[in-house]
Parts: C-alpha cells; sequence; structure tokens
C-alpha cells in the first residue's frame, strides 16, 4: 500500500494497515519533522518493525540528508528478521517506483545516492545469503560473541 502520510509519500509493503501503525508513523514523523526524539510503544504483533521501517524509508528518500537509521536488537536471528523485513520494503518500494513513475536511472541515483537501491538499479535485486554466528564460532567478524 502507497499512501500519504502528512505530505510524505509512505511505501507500506502490505495490503492492510492497523490504526495503531498509522499512528505509530504519523508519531514517528512528527518528531523526525521536529528534529526531536520519540520513544514509543505497541504490544506485541502489531506491526512496529515494519511500520518503523516503512515510515524512516520513505522519509529517508524524501529527504536524503536525514541521516541514518541505527536499529540495535537483543539477538542476531531478531536482526537476521529486521533485515528480511527491510528488504520486503526496499522491494516493494523499487516495485512502485518502476511502476508508476518514469525515471533513468541516473535521477534515480541523483536522488537516492545514500540507498542501498542505488548501487544497483537492476531491479529485482537478489537477497545474499546471511551468516549467522554462533558461539562456537571461533573468529566471528565482529569480535567474540558472549
Amino acid at each position: 500500500m502507497r499512501f500519504d502520510l502528512d505530505g510524505l509519500d509512505v511505501f507500506f509493503p502490505y495490503d492492510r494497515i492497523y490504526l495503531e501503525q498509522h499512528q505509530y508513523m504519523r508519531s514517528l514523523k512528527q518528531a523526525l519533522d521536529a528534529g526531536g526524539h520519540c520513544l514509543l510503544e505497541m504490544p506485541t504483533g502489531t506491526g512496529k518493525t515494519v511500520s518503523l521501517l516503512s515510515l524512516i524509508t520513505s522519509y529517508q528518500f524524501a529527504n536524503p540528508s536525514s541521516g541514518k537509521l541505527v536499529y540495535c536488537t537483543r539477538t542476531v536471528p531478531e536482526m537476521n528478521s529486521v533485515m528480511e523485513e527491510l528488504a520486503t520494503v526496499l522491494n516493494y518500494r523499487a516495485e512502485q517506483l518502476s511502476a508508476s513513475e518514469e525515471f533513468d536511472g541516473n535521477d534515480f541515483q541523483q536522488q537516492d545516492e545514500e540507498s542501498p537501491l542505488a548501487e544497483n538499479s537492476s531491479l529485482p535485486q537478489r537477497k545474499r545469503p546471511r551468516k549467522v554466528y554462533k558461539k562456537d564460532d571461533t573468529n566471528p567478524p565482529m569480535g567474540p560473541i558472549c
């Protein structure tokens, strides 16, 4: 679903959106517009991750100088889940843009140089397999796993 949220074109990869998700995204956008901080809470299973990723990636696409998103999780499997959801969101955005807008690759790269999609404009992109490191791995790239 692609919709307008207070002047922002939001790319949400599912056909339906909960009222709570829409309210969450609106509050998050207001905090971003104000340049402030935001603490939002939603119950388990209400789509916090997809809401956050949809809003932030749409905001960054519309405002390339808005900065980076740092997303922290407690476990590696949780981060893997977030990365899969991010791929879903970005692929949906790419499909929507290629279906509804006429643009050439140069305009796209100038508009969104920081986007992971700008590196390779051939769509759809193939997911790279991700290695999950376990406690018994002797040399994980990020240091010891406790």
